[in-house]
């Protein structure tokens, strides 16, 4: 992970800001609605659990795969760095699993929905495709 510069600090500064009023509500569908999942990960320094909406990927099988636009400046990502067991809500029902951080692949990232696509072009600093492996 790099530093950012001036510029990229103060865009995710500002769309912490927009995610901070947006969120809360966006985890009341995420995990109900098709084109989101609710991820719940232990936090790095606390080890409370903490739920964040994200655009959901392809499903294959039992690997799930998500984009983090911000990459491993994202908290929910330097959470899973920590600690790699997490949750997921799909289709209103939790799935426990192992999540691993990859390298952006756009190959990978072209089978996402158009919602989850535009993240890394509109807002991304360093995107990164996360695999979350769910247990049966």
């Amino acid at each position: 992970m790099h530093a950012l510069d001036d510029s990229q600090r103060r865009r995710r500064s500002r769309h912490r800001a927009f995610w901070r009023i947006v969120n809360p509500l966006n985890r009341r569908l995420a995990g109900y609605a098709p084109w989101w999942v609710l991820l719940e990960a232990r936090g790095r320094r606390s080890g409370k659990p903490r739920t964040f909406p994200l655009a959901r990927g392809p499903l294959d099988g039992h690997v799930l795969s998500l984009i983090s636009v911000h990459g491993r400046h994202a908290d929910w990502v330097r959470n899973i760095e920590a600690a790699p067991e997490i949750r997921v809500k799909l289709s209103g029902r939790w799935h426990a699993g192992s999540a691993s951080v990859h390298d952006y692949d756009a190959a990978i990232a072209r089978r996402f929905n158009a919602y989850a696509r535009s993240g890394p072009r509109t807002l991304g600093i360093d995107p990164v495709l996360v695999r979350v492996e769910l247990r049966r």
